[in-house]
């Protein structure tokens, strides 16, 4: 944009060596830009994104009730687009799940883990979502290395589905 603002002002003073490199540079920046617009095209990634959202928005609008919260273990694979598209809340502040998996031991992760199965507790989701991709490594057993969250998927929820790229979680009803 900055070269084709240049380009008029440059014609006008009859500055023609300036008034070509600009507009070469401009066809250039055009030529390189549509190329790599081209070469993003498809996006196949982008539209396994929306799949899974879409399948994850299925799953939960058929397991959820009014005002029930959904908790996502998730780095960036569409978990929190499917709680917006469909208006759920979080019961905790824990928007993605990588920072319980780094640093396993520094305090900071402890402090995090701890006062996430706090509010897990307090407010029990009715579905908790599970990604198979975390971050900076691991599936789903990274959760076996989070033993307090283990034990809640264990005892609290049952496997309500497993789906393309994550697993659903639903809460177990108490007789």
């Amino acid at each position: 944009m900055l070269v084709a603002a240049e380009l008029p002002a440059a014609l006008a003073a009859r500055r023609r060596l300036v008034a070509a490199a600009l507009a070469a540079s401009l066809v250039a920046a055009l030529v390189l830009l549509g190329a790599k617009g081209l070469e993003a095209l498809p996006a196949t990634w982008w539209w396994d994104r929306e799949r899974t959202v879409r399948t994850l928005e299925a799953d939960l609008r058929a397991r959820l009730a009014p005002g029930d919260t959904v908790q996502v273990l998730d780095t960036t694979e569409g978990g929190i687009h499917a709680l917006f598209r469909l208006g759920v809340r979080e019961p905790t502040r824990f928007l993605y799940d990588f920072h319980f998996f780094h640093d396993e031991d520094a305090p900071v992760v402890r402090a995090l883990r701890a006062e996430f199965i706090r509010d897990l507790d307090a407010r029990p989701p009715r579905m908790i979502v599970l990604f198979e991709r975390g971050w900076p490594a691991g599936g789903y057993e990274r959760v076996e290395r989070f033993a307090a969250l283990a034990d809640r998927l264990r005892e609290r929820y049952e496997l309500a589905a497993t789906r393309p790229g994550y697993r659903l979680y639903a809460k177990r009803h108490d007789p």
